[in-house]
């Protein structure tokens, strides 16, 4: 274990390492779910982890230690309506990181932390403004723009470093930023999702037909997430059930636009399954995973297939093909291609030994290089360092 006592530079030197992280996203989605699943393995590794986020927000209710509140600012945008940077959205957004750069650094005073860590995409810029502390921003996914990344580009630059959960977010931030970043893979707890028999009684739930191939797709229902192309593959494919599981999406005509082309498409062969708990024990009890998504960091639901020995068919996007090799832990075709997608699923889905050897490859690969242990190791080392250069 790391011994952190030299680090806090102060007289009452503390064992511990203190850290404020700042996370204001509405639902448990992939940037939350990867805090909430670090935050035990980091206590274990004298790292205490104080959470800011507004008292309305689902990491809130859910957080297991200490939090204080942030002030809570909905509707965050730089474009206008045509999808353009927009000069009163951008003042606007100016006014409300000054108001929360001050609100995080009277929060990192009060709670006397060494890090301040912006785990949201609408924090980076506040907690790079608050100046008071080291700060490392994390950046979950891909940015789609030049005023995107330059933002992002500007929050790394004057943070003391940035964790990139990919190769390819990584490459995504401005070379006049990167030196800042450090590249540490999502992880998976490998005692959590393993390989195992399919539950039958679940695959009733999960399919009209459960004795047909069943597909499954695992996201949250964003319109970036590309769950209609699934839908449009698996209609593609005759005989193959879909179930979708995630979180709706905030965009309530998009949830009904999915339902509707389901319906219209696969009849009672698509089920909508809503946020489940049972993810490892669904992975275990689907034929093949499905990703389509268009913006992606590191996908959690992929590497978490690939733990449980299912098979995985994704478009490549991000770091998906860091994780998805086509033909050996999985089938990667090229992003917006349905099509190609659907071929994908027939391959895995009419080929059991075929079927067989990607979910044995993705749990090898998984085993070999992402292990959340390793990965908390690494983000420990990140925040040590930002704390360190500080104290020095």
């Amino acid at each position: 274990m790391t011994d952190l006592a030299w680090l806090t530079g102060r007289g009452d030197v503390r064992s511990r390492l203190r850290v404020l992280a700042v996370e204001d996203g509405p639902g448990l989605w992939g940037a939350q779910r990867w805090l909430l699943r670090l935050e035990p393995l980091l206590r274990a590794r004298d790292v205490e982890v104080v959470l800011a986020s507004p008292s309305t927000s689902a990491i809130s209710a859910a957080w297991p230690g200490v939090r204080v509140d942030l002030s809570d600012e909905p509707d965050r945008a730089i474009r206008g309506r045509d999808g353009r940077v927009a000069l009163g959205p951008l003042a606007a957004e100016i006014r409300r990181s000054r108001r929360r750069a001050a609100e995080i650094a009277a929060h990192a005073d009060a709670v006397d932390v060494d890090v301040v860590v912006a785990n949201a995409h609408w924090t980076h810029v506040d907690v790079a403004l608050s100046n008071r502390r080291p700060a490392v921003v994390v950046l979950h996914e891909e940015t789609s723009g030049f005023a995107a990344a330059s933002l992002r580009g500007l929050a790394v630059r004057r943070t003391a470093g940035a964790i990139a959960v990919s190769a390819a977010v990584a490459r995504g931030v401005p070379r006049w930023a990167r030196r800042n970043v450090t590249t540490v893979p999502n992880g998976i707890d490998l005692e959590a999702f393993r390989p195992g028999p399919a539950d039958s009684a679940l695959r009733q739930e999960l399919a009209a037909d459960p004795g047909a191939p069943l597909a499954l797709v695992l996201c949250r229902l964003d319109r970036h997430k590309g769950v209609d192309d699934a839908i449009r593959a698996v209609a593609a494919t005759p005989d193959v059930q879909l179930a979708i599981a995630g979180s709706p999406s905030l965009d309530p005509g998009w949830d009904r636009e999915l339902r509707s082309l389901a319906s219209s498409l696969l009849g009672d062969r698509a089920r909508f399954l809503g946020a489940r708990r049972d993810v490892a024990e669904i992975l275990r009890a689907v034929d093949v995973v499905m990703l389509a998504s268009s913006l992606e960091g590191m996908p959690l639901s992929v590497l978490e297939a690939q733990a449980c020995g299912t098979p995985v068919v994704a478009y490549a996007t991000a770091g998906v093909p860091e994780i998805v090799r086509d033909g050996d832990t999985g089938v990667l075709v090229p992003a917006g291609d349905v099509g190609a997608l659907a071929d994908g699923i027939a391959r895995v889905t009419s080929q059991p030994e075929f079927a067989t050897r990607l979910g044995r490859a993705g749990r090898e690969l998984v085993e070999g290089s992402h292990d959340i242990e390793r990965q908390a190791d690494a983000v420990v080392a990140v925040l040590a360092d930002a704390a360190g250069t500080h104290a020095r």
